[in-house]
């Protein structure tokens, strides 16, 4: 049998068993930079958090460091902090532990699990986590909590989370982590959106390379790749010889929504740039190109860069925020520039930024002017989705950028 179930497995459980395969055999990875920024900010905030903790109970009223179990439990300590369940199969560290109303069978009381989080908002993940912990406490307590604390963010705010149906999930996560456990193989290679700040992102790519796994396309999802599977289609050469090019009637005037998996796999195979269909590409005197960066751990944006092509003459523009406070103040120095230009045609490349100025529509004052970079701004990766097959496994700008890069 493999290692005990650690936190760190259940949360790489959740993103993919492969890397919770690894977690339990005891393999390390690479951090991300991202990761450990993630890491160095969670350890900045547990004495912080539990500084706050111990200002609401009294010395008495909590416990730390203190292995859960029915006897432990039946004290009725308000709140635990550093909570271990360990046994034969799992060594699990859980943040704290609340005492609140309700019968069980340590008394007329139980327990909701706490946790703390770097986490400017309470995430998906954290939840998940918090609903797996109330599934490990009732086999303890013989109840399942309602809901779980989430200390988060640099001020330690405290919110309520209500489990309400993710107990389901949240028990099927942990037994897919037990059942992992007792696993001889490891579980088939799926990339998906969390590889990229994986541990193992570069042994995995490299595997992934090495069989010409489907999901290297990052439009397939794995339910679409388990259909694929179940046609015999294991690979992006099998997958490429299945194209068939189509005719559209002559009548058809529907815009093409929907990607073709099949050519961008025969793209990749052909090392060949393919354009499907009629792509339509609105333009202007004045093109404005619009970046925005935000911070993950504060939920802000900290700069809007653009681009202005007008003829011969390019003018670029950035604008920086420090903090949430910032964010309207920049944002109206955008629209100031924008503002000069008559009827330009604006460019991004995905959703966030369109996401971003309906969000600032509703804090500024100007919000014709908000209107009109929304009606005149273009979603770039909107139009190459349907139309255009680079052989690259992504439509990231780096990926393109960079395929384009090495053939100039």
């Amino acid at each position: 049998m493999a290692s005990k179930i650690t936190l760190d497995v259940l949360d790489a459980q959740q993103h993919c068993p492969l890397k919770a395969y690894y977690r339990l055999n005891g393999e390390a990875g690479t951090k991300s930079d991202f990761e450990r920024l993630m890491c160095d900010a969670r350890e900045e905030l547990r004495p912080k958090a539990i500084a706050k903790v111990r200002r609401q109970y009294g010395e008495d009223e909590v416990a730390t460091d203190v292995n859960l179990s029915v006897p432990t439990l039946r004290k009725g300590v308000s709140f635990f902090l550093n909570g271990q369940i360990d046994d034969d199969r799992h060594a699990i560290r859980i943040d704290g532990l609340k005492r609140v109303k309700g019968a069980s069978i340590i008394g007329e009381f139980h327990y909701v699990p706490v946790m703390f989080s770097e986490a400017r908002r309470a995430r998906k993940s954290e939840r998940q986590l918090l609903a797996t912990f109330a599934v490990l406490l009732s086999r303890i307590q013989g109840t399942y909590p309602a809901g779980g604390i989430l200390y988060h963010g640099c001020d330690c705010t405290v919110t309520s989370i209500r489990f309400g149906t993710s107990l389901r999930p949240a028990e099927d996560l942990l037994r897919n982590a037990e059942r992992l456990q007792r696993a001889e193989t490891p579980p088939k290679l799926v990339l998906n959106d969390h590889c990229h700040i994986c541990d193992f992102r570069d042994r995995c790519r490299a595997q992934a390379v090495r069989e010409d796994n489907l999901s290297l396309l990052r439009g397939l999802g794995e339910k679409t790749i388990s259909k694929y599977s179940r046609k015999g289609l294991f690979t992006l050469t099998q997958l490429a010889h299945t194209f068939r090019p189509r005719r559209r009637g002559k009548r058809s005037d529907q815009p093409l929504t929907v990607r073709d998996h099949a050519l961008h796999a025969l793209a990749i195979r052909d090392k060949t740039i393919y354009v499907l269909g009629k792509p339509g590409f609105p333009t202007a005197p004045v093109h404005i190109y619009v970046d925005v960066e935000g911070s993950l751990d504060q939920d802000f944006i900290y700069l809007i860069g653009i681009v202005i092509c007008d003829g011969e003459r390019v003018e670029c523009h950035s604008f920086w925020a420090k903090d949430n406070e910032d964010e309207a103040t920049i944002f109206n120095q955008f629209l100031d520039v924008v503002a000069r230009y008559q009827a330009p045609q604006m460019y991004c490349y995905g959703s966030y930024e369109k996401v971003f100025i309906t969000r600032m529509r509703r804090q500024v004052r100007r919000k014709k002017h908000v209107d009109a970079v929304l009606a005149a701004m273009t979603n770039v990766l909107a139009v190459i989705y349907p139309h255009f097959y680079f052989p690259t496994y992504s439509n990231s700008l780096k990926d393109i950028g960079g395929w384009l890069v090495l053939r100039l």
